[in-house]
């Protein structure tokens, strides 16, 4: 049996209940029972639409993220359904008296009014404040789940951040440029110490501005430079404005820029564009941002074969923060599709762990 049919199977229930209870309620003691057959069914009916209007107005104020937080939306999509449902039972009344020559009187509507106050109130109230406990309880796992692979997240993080390959490189970068230049290894030495200073502030956070990210990818990429001169480039149209708007996951455009220099040939004679766009994705009815990141393929020749690890833990950490997937199309360009947010909806969602280092 289908869902919808189990609703109405429980409506209809209801109703006969109900009106069976009214029904022994009006009856005085050795009086036959006053049971209409067919009001249960008009009661189903309208405990249908109610509960209808009641669902399309939630669904529609969802749409509108308006208002943010699930008390103030379950209150306001019952009251609104339920001035529209009384107002078109009403007129429906109305126009039924009208077609069959009925008097009109003021005080037989007010109580057909209260009546489908009642109706409303019990039918869909009773389904809002459901349908608000299971999301609640829904909110509640995910964060339980968070916090439980929390203190493992941050250890994984640290762990990334001492790895010895990157480490040794840079550091033998900057013995080099000692020697050869010391301004220059000076701004080397900021630029490595901001990025382990990144990982650490940043990665205990549940979602970063894409400013930040933006920022460290520039820092990212200037040591890069000094280990392979030209061979990288970074190219957006992001304005700072623009990008204080949105929000991502946080140390997740590392990850890709690792992934890059890892499995691409890049030189100063044709050196890898990596850019970075933002677009709006239609899902749900509405608009939805994403980061496009993307470069040519040009494969190593003897590469190792990646894992794939480092962007399922992208993919898991997504959802779980921001409900949403990463979007990964290994065509040439290859193409990463990040879910944004906007700032000032941010959710109280924690952290995803993320458990291997950044590869494919």
């Amino acid at each position: 049996m289908s869902r919808k049919l189990k609703t109405l199977a429980a409506l209809l229930l209801f109703s006969y209940g109900l009106m069976l209870y009214l029904a022994l309620l009006q009856t005085a003691p050795g009086q036959p029972l006053q049971f209409h057959a067919d009001a249960p069914i008009w009661l189903t009916l309208q405990a249908a639409l109610a509960l209808w209007l009641s669902r399309r107005a939630d669904q529609w104020l969802q749409r509108s993220a308006q208002p943010a937080t699930l008390l103030a939306r379950s209150a306001q999509s019952f009251s609104l359904s339920l001035l529209l449902f009384v107002v078109l039972m009403t007129a429906l009344q109305l126009l039924i008296d009208l077609a069959t020559a009925q008097p009109l009187l003021l005080q037989h509507y007010l109580r057909v009014g209260l009546m489908y106050v009642l109706v409303h109130s019990l039918i869909a109230g009773a389904d809002l404040l459901w349908r608000a406990l299971q999301q609640q309880q829904q909110q509640q796992l995910a964060l339980l789940k968070a916090e439980q692979h929390n203190q493992q997240y941050q250890l994984q993080l640290l762990q990334q951040q001492l790895d010895p390959h990157f480490l040794f490189n840079n550091l033998n970068v900057l013995s080099v440029l000692i020697h050869k230049n010391a301004d220059q290894a000076e701004q080397f030495l900021d630029d490595f110490a901001d990025i382990y200073r990144y990982q650490l502030q940043q990665g205990s956070q549940t979602l970063v501005s894409l400013q930040d990210e933006l920022n460290f990818a520039s820092r990212y990429l200037a040591l890069l430079d000094q280990r392979f001169p030209d061979s990288f480039q970074l190219q957006h149209n992001i304005s700072a404005e623009q990008a204080a708007r949105y929000q991502l996951v946080p140390c997740c455009l590392q990850l890709l820029l690792e992934n890059a220099v890892k499995h691409n040939s890049a030189s100063a004679a044709a050196p890898l564009v990596i850019s970075i766009d933002i677009e709006q994705q239609h899902l749900q009815h509405q608009l939805q941002p994403q980061l496009i990141v993307q470069h040519p393929l040009r494969p190593k020749a003897f590469a190792q074969p990646g894992t794939g690890k480092g962007l399922s833990n992208l993919q898991q950490r997504c959802r779980t923060i921001l409900g949403r997937s990463v979007e990964i199309s290994p065509n040439d360009p290859f193409t990463v599709r990040l879910p944004l947010q906007q700032a000032q909806a941010t959710r109280s969602t924690a952290n995803e762990i993320s458990n291997e280092s950044a590869d494919y």
